[in-house]
């Protein structure tokens, strides 16, 4: 079997099975005629997702192009480009690396939180203009006690979910489908359809769902008046997730006290997005995630993935 893999992510991965032949790949000369390929994150370096790197659409155009493609393995967690879904139309196997980058994604979300929580956004503003701000009556209500929903249950939003719980919030969870057991930290786990019932009792509310049909608009206007005045906002999902209109409008009247963005339906933002000029409002632009380890982790599960591919084993993360 022929891989197409660049030369870093091959000395990630190191010694390959038996009957595998690497086929490193050249920019500017991309080659052809190999059965599955590993799309590894620095291919990606510098990239927004309406606007990818040369090296990263370069590669792609390979993949498809490649009509004997059987599988490809891809460096994020998300699987919803239009490419993936072609791909997977043709009968290719396509595989993220859901988990190769939970942790820092997690940590991004609950450090943004606890930042909001403390009035983060008020400190920059002041540190901006050089103006000393002491705090004023009313303080910021306590974060331990208070009560967050995560929507999304995976790596990332299971790791939420105990940083959460560690801290000293109430965590419930939401997923595509419903868990006998609770993940550790959450004292419930619900489905998607349960939002409703859970936003009048959210005091946080955190999205870490994939960009599925379940999940799309799933944050709009009604929702957002459902959860309690001054309920705060993280997204680590995907562009599409959150109505951002809606989003910005309970922004600015004060239903939400203030929110982390870390995606958005248009990537990169415009230089005259409204957002830029959003108030309580933390930007980070799709960047929750990148942490020194992930290109070894997402090595870690290709290199799992090419064995049970040769072994015509189920892969792990597998799209559907």
């Amino acid at each position: 079997m022929k891989l197409l893999i660049t030369q870093p992510a091959l000395a990630e991965v190191g010694s390959l099975p038996p009957g595998v032949e690497p086929m490193i790949y050249d920019q500017h000369n991309p080659p052809s005629g190999f059965d599955a390929a590993f799309l590894s994150r620095e291919l990606f370096s510098g990239g927004s997702r309406d606007a990818p790197p040369p090296a990263w659409r370069i590669f792609m155009e390979a993949v498809a192009a490649n009509q004997g493609l059987q599988w490809l393995q891809i460096h994020s967690a998300g699987a919803d480009r239009p490419i993936y879904r072609e791909l997977v139309a043709r009968g290719v196997k396509v595989t993220t690396s859901a988990g190769a980058n939970a942790v820092a994604v997690a940590q991004s979300a609950v450090a943004m939180l606890m930042g909001l929580s403390r009035g983060l956004p008020a400190w920059i503003e002041a540190q901006n203009a050089r103006r000393w701000s002491p705090a004023k009556l009313p303080f910021p209500a306590d974060l331990q006690g208070s009560r967050a929903t995560v929507v999304g249950m995976g790596p990332v939003g299971n790791e939420i979910g105990r940083l959460l719980a560690a801290v000293g919030l109430e965590v419930r969870g939401l997923s595509r489908s419903a868990r006998a057991t609770p993940p550790e930290g959450f004292i419930s786990a619900g489905v998607y359809a349960d939002l409703a019932g859970l936003l009048p009792q959210t005091d946080w509310l955190v999205l870490a769902c994939p960009l599925a049909d379940a999940t799309r608009g799933l944050l709009g206007e009604a929702q957002l008046a459902a959860l309690p005045k001054g309920a705060g906002l993280v997204n680590v999902s995907r562009g599409g997730v959150a109505d951002e209109a809606a989003v910005r409008a309970a922004l600015e009247s004060g239903q939400l006290m203030g929110a982390y963005m870390d995606v958005f339906t248009q990537e990169p933002l415009p230089p005259d997005s409204p957002w830029w000029g959003t108030k309580n409002t933390i930007i980070s632009s799709h960047a929750a995630g990148p942490a020194a380890g992930n290109m070894m982790r997402a090595a870690r599960l290709f290199r799992d993935n090419l064995d049970r591919f040769m072994a015509g084993e189920r892969l792990v993360n597998e799209v559907g």
